[in-house]
């Protein structure tokens, strides 16, 4: 996990804790045994990790364990095709409809196409559009694409990503489903290069290995249109990650994507391995690794934790918010406003020496997980150089509830590291809403948890940030 301020790191945490206890019961489903390798898995693994917007990554469970990314690798290499030919070329050898069958169907549409890049059969396609377009391909040829190919990978995930060759050998050695595919789409013209080839290729894809930790960052780079945010560096165009979003939106999660999409509502890819990856535009990635898979192909503590996220966390992608998309509106210390003129002469130039130590954090739109994650880390990386927090609120239009307890949580923490957290909260929008909750659900609410001190104006914050610093002025 990356080091970040304990306290809140583990309030993260403790929310992917608790959905992580929630799914460890789920014993059902069964590990994939069609490939032999994968059958090897360890089926009560889990893990479950988050990559922010900007590149920082919280991980619980088992984020260190290397599984093969099978078909959540087939974004990505749709991804590169699209690069390498552009859309019209693309879109002539692969469709864009959901199938409304199992991955390994043989699926084509009316012109004898894949019907999408997310079924077994899209993903030779696009495989086979990155080698050269000859009947004849030399292995150096396959080598030198595929090195190609983990030099993709390895950028979007911000490590240099390793392949499994027993998974590999165990894929070549059983694809014969995989074989009847694309001999199928080479009899009907679709590839245009050696099937065995592009077979080749398509199985050492599926067998590099990642962690939950890769999958975040893959899926955080999808969601902001191409740019990994923990390296800086554009992988893919913006216009190339709408397309990935979109069709893992609709064709994720194969026979199962109407439902996925209804009650998750992120667009997420599945492989065999047990993983799933996540990417919540603009937002989040999200990865989770679980074995054991349910009748569609998907890890069902895998799905079941996605639900939770959603639902828990408000990360639905089409939850209704009036988003300004620019959480924090201005960061100031208390140096824009006048010392109070009920002090003495002595206590005001105290106080005038010390304006840099109280700080102001004016926030607007409306507050979801993801934002107040954000602004978190934002006073974390402050927090030194300031002994008093302000949060002022009066333009927050929605506080929804997960948001709600991470503010009071957050506060909580800074408190027990000896700061001082006052709200500026004119329309008691924390409060009414902790009291809603806890009316409704039977949670925690005002009644039992310690809220920050709240003011109903500015000029009230300000004072007892003054009154506070005075506490500490020489006598």
């Amino acid at each position: 996990m990356t080091s970040l301020t304990e306290g809140r790191t583990s309030l993260v945490a403790g929310y992917l804790q608790h959905i992580a206890d929630q799914c460890a019961g789920d014993r059902s489903g069964k590990v994939a045994d069609y490939i032999p390798e994968l059958a090897a898995a360890d089926p009560e693994q889990y893990g479950l990790s988050l990559c922010a917007h900007d590149g920082y990554i919280y991980s619980v469970g088992d984020t260190a364990t290397e599984f093969t990314i099978q078909s959540m690798s087939k974004p990505l290499t749709y991804a590169m095709a699209l690069g390498e030919h552009g859309p019209d070329i693309v879109d002539a050898k692969i469709g864009l409809e959901p199938s409304g069958e199992a991955f390994n169907e043989i699926s084509v549409d009316s012109r004898r196409r894949p019907r999408n890049p997310m079924i077994n059969a899209g993903a030779i396609t696009a495989a086979s559009l990155l080698l050269p377009q000859d009947r004849e391909v030399r292995a150096e040829s396959v080598d030198e694409v595929f090195a190609e190919l983990v030099e993709f990978y390895s950028a979007c995930a911000g490590r240099v990503l390793t392949i499994d060759d027993d998974v590999y050998r165990s894929e070549k050695s059983t694809g014969s489903r995989n074989r009847a595919i694309a001999y199928m789409l080479d009899s009907f013209g679709v590839i245009g290069t050696d099937p065995d080839a592009a077979l080749d290729l398509y199985f050492r894809q599926c067998s590099l290995r990642v962690t939950t930790d890769d999958l975040a960052v893959i899926g955080i780079t999808i969601a902001c249109g191409g740019l990994n945010p923990r390296t800086g560096r554009r992988v893919f165009s913006r216009r190339t990650a709408q397309r990935l979003l979109s069709v893992m939106t609709t064709c994720g999660m194969y026979d199962g994507a109407g439902d996925w999409v209804t009650s998750v509502g992120i667009p997420a890819k599945s492989g065999v391995g047990g993983g799933i990856l996540g990417s919540l535009p603009g937002q989040l990635g999200i990865g989770v690794f679980s074995p054991r898979l349910d009748d569609h192909g998907n890890s069902v503590r895998g799905v079941d934790t996605c639900r939770h996220l959603s639902a828990d966390l408000g990360l639905h992608m089409f939850n209704i918010a009036r988003d300004s998309r620019v959480t924090i509106r201005s960061v100031y210390d208390i140096g824009e406003f006048e010392v109070g003129p009920r002090w003495t002469g002595t206590h005001r130039a105290y106080l005038r020496g010390c304006r840099d130590r109280a700080r102001v954090y004016e926030l607007q739109g409306d507050l979801t997980f993801s934002d107040v994650e954000s602004v978190l880390r934002r006073i974390d990386r402050d927090i030194d150089s300031c002994d008093i927090v302000i949060v002022e609120i009066s333009r927050v239009d929605v506080i929804d509830p997960v948001a709600r307890r991470m503010v009071v949580g957050g506060g909580l923490s800074l408190a027990e590291r000896g700061k001082r957290v006052l709200l500026v909260d004119p329309d008691g929008a924390l409060r009414d809403g902790l009291s809603r909750l806890e009316e409704r659900t039977g949670l925690p609410g005002v009644s039992k948890i310690e809220l920050p001190h709240m003011y109903s104006t500015m000029e009230e914050a300000v004072a007892a940030a003054e009154s506070i610093q005075l506490e500490g002025a020489p006598q």
